[in-house]
């Protein structure tokens, strides 16, 4: 689908919105409308952008739907904020935090890549 190509260049990459606003969200569909008004965006625009019908995008602001977990990173770039992916963590009693790569699996990776050298200079 053409929606779902990236365009070519550079894209800012999606903020954190204050986590005392996430907290006020009572249902994922709120957390959808607070992304979307966070980023200033209509709910048409963020439709198009994620590549869903603007019925269906309301259906899960109602909480007559759910937001298509496949949709959550398109999402996410659309409104310019992890609004929504922050309230799910939220709701789980946990926080979004960048992935970072431990000592351990940063030493096994740098071991893996060196065994793999070792094996083609051979």
């Amino acid at each position: 689908m053409q929606s779902e190509l990236s365009l070519i260049g550079a894209i800012k990459s999606p903020e954190r919105i204050p986590a005392h606003l996430v907290s006020l969200c009572r249902s994922s569909g709120e957390a959808v409308l607070l992304a979307i008004r966070y980023g200033k965006k209509s709910q048409r625009q963020v439709a198009g952008m994620v590549g869903i019908e603007p019925s269906q995008l309301a259906r899960v602001i109602c909480g007559n739907a759910h937001m298509p977990t496949d949709k959550a990173r398109s999402f996410a770039y659309a409104c310019g904020n992890w609004g929504w992916q922050q309230w799910v963590a939220f709701d789980c009693g946990m926080d979004m935090v960048p992935r970072a790569e431990s000592l351990e699996e940063k030493l096994a990776r740098l071991e893996s890549e060196n065994a793999d050298l070792r094996s083609a200079a051979a």
